[in-house]
């Protein structure tokens, strides 16, 4: 049981899973950041247009981890300033710490790889440095009426490098089989920068709320659809964007 993040970011839930199975989910998101000199959510003098494409990868080495890769691709444009290439490639795993009847806990850690180098290019910015993120997750299914329903909670610390600030996430997600082939999925990204911030880069703060739909073909694919938006921040784009995704069990 999986959720699509923005930003070419792939949290999985808390649940892993089985030994030798497999999922992949190709996804590709278009965001839109009108330039905002309010001052209400950042200062950014041009607006900002992202495409992320990404293939987001998890197999189950036994019942309790499960491995994750995640490469990407991005382009981006910044006022005159554009950059295409590399996105982030995400490497980690799930190990689950915690299973008693429907609740689950796990434990992650994700290493991100920085596809761009340059970060004299204005598209760049914020994405030519390294991130480890480590985070416990918590996972509960039940019944909501006579329908499937789940709640994942994850809470957890980014490390960044190269002068943005560390940052603490907590992401919220309800999901709901409104018919047994379709799962709707509500959630709440949310980040708060802590500690020092270092040349360009300042402290950030950023609320998120995304809302999809997943359409099950079959028992090993599916189609999803959605869209977020920032609906609160500091200092970071004020993102509308939409995306839709494949995913293919194995």
């Amino acid at each position: 049981m999986s959720c699509l993040i923005p930003d070419c970011e792939v949290l999985a839930g808390a649940w892993t899973l089985e030994e030798g199975a497999g999922q992949v989910i190709w996804s590709v998101m278009f965001s839109k950041s009108p330039a905002d000199l309010s001052g209400g959510f950042g200062s950014q003098l041009h607006d900002t247009t992202k495409t992320e494409v990404t293939l987001f990868a998890e197999y189950g080495v036994t019942r309790d981890l499960t491995l994750i890769a995640a490469p990407g691709f991005r382009r981006a444009s910044v006022g005159a300033s554009t950059s295409s290439g590399p996105g982030y490639f995400d490497l980690g795993a799930r190990y689950q710490v915690f299973r008693k009847g429907a609740a689950v806990a796990s434990v992650q850690g994700i290493a991100r790889i920085p596809g761009a180098s340059d970060p004299t290019v204005s598209a760049n910015l914020g994405y030519t440095n390294a991130e480890y993120d480590l985070r416990g997750l918590f996972g509960y299914g039940f019944k909501l009426g006579a329908n499937d329903a789940f709640v994942d909670i994850q809470a957890g610390y980014r490390f960044r490098t190269a002068g943005p600030a560390d940052e603490v996430r907590g992401d919220l997600t309800f999901g709901y089989r409104v018919w047994p082939d379709v799962l709707l999925l509500a959630q709440s990204f949310n980040t708060v920068s802590v500690g020092a911030a270092e040349g360009v880069f300042r402290p950030t703060r950023e609320h998120k709320l995304q809302v999809s739909a997943v359409y099950d073909i079959n028992a090993r694919l599916s189609v999803q659809a959605g869209s977020f938006a920032t609906v609160r921040g500091e200092n970071v784009l004020r993102e509308r964007a939409v995306f839709s995704a494949v995913w293919v069990r194995f």
